[in-house]
């Protein structure tokens, strides 16, 4: 049984699986289909592109307190995205995804959804702070330190990064590419910082538990089955598109 919708969380999700269609709308056509007018509008695009995983994936942790059967989800999600990177592998290889935002989430709401209890235990301050500090702490680990460069960095051991069985650690040999990459460090303390949110969430004021957007509510409510289906519509249009002023050429 799912506890009450709070209309903000649906609409801010929404808002931001526009702005990621919208994104991968401008990639498939600078770096797929080659478009040069949309080269410069992609490339200050990408500038913002990491405001929106961060708040998706934080949001993603605030609904997870909202929802039961976590687990379950979690094990869904890793169904989906282990075919979705079957599926890029035999017909987009240049673009597969070995381990993005799905597979990630999906990983999330199992450790979190078997850690619950302690989890939801931590005192909610001092287990904020602790999530900044980590998210920092290990977000350059791809780069093989910890801490940030020029700072305070620590080198990690190169033998962290020579087995494909270390990269959803975040530990990625050399050669390895994936055309979108989350790996649980350091995202897995943004997603628990949403966890830790969401306990008070269910107390927001009715202004916001009421729906303000249906639309965008909507599609709040239904991000998962847009994700899974924008981009190859997205670039089957293009692919269309293409063939047709070939054949007209």
């Amino acid at each position: 049984m799912e506890k009450k919708r709070i209309s903000i969380i649906d609409e801010a999700r929404g808002l931001c699986i526009i702005f990621v269609v919208i994104y991968h709308l401008f990639y498939s056509l600078a770096m797929i289909f080659n478009v040069e007018s949309i080269y410069e509008s992609f490339r200050i695009m990408r500038i913002f592109q990491p405001i929106l995983p961060t708040l998706f994936i934080f949001i993603s942790g605030i609904s997870f307190q909202l929802s039961r059967s976590n687990i379950k989800r979690g094990f869904m999600l890793l169904i989906i995205s282990a075919l979705m990177t079957a599926v890029l592998l035999i017909f987009m290889p240049s673009q597969v995804i070995w381990f993005g935002i799905l597979h990630f989430l999906a990983i999330s709401h199992i450790i979190c959804g078997l850690l619950k209890k302690p989890i939801d235990k931590i005192p909610a301050i001092a287990g904020l702070i602790v999530c900044v500090i980590l998210f920092f702490l290990t977000c350059n680990i791809q780069r093989g330190y910890l801490g940030f460069e020029g700072l305070w960095a620590v080198d990690l051991p190169s033998t962290l990064y020579q087995t494909y069985f270390t990269v959803p650690l975040g530990f990625c040999p050399p050669g390895f590419y994936s055309a979108d990459f989350f790996p649980i460090l350091p995202w897995i303390f943004l997603f628990i910082a949403g966890t830790i949110v969401g306990r008070y969430v269910q107390n927001l004021p009715d202004s916001l538990i009421k729906p303000h957007i249906k639309p965008l509510a909507f599609i709040g409510r239904h991000t998962l089955i847009i994700y899974l289906a924008h981009q190859p519509i997205i670039v089957g249009i293009g692919y269309l598109i293409l063939e047709i002023k070939n054949k007209s050429g």
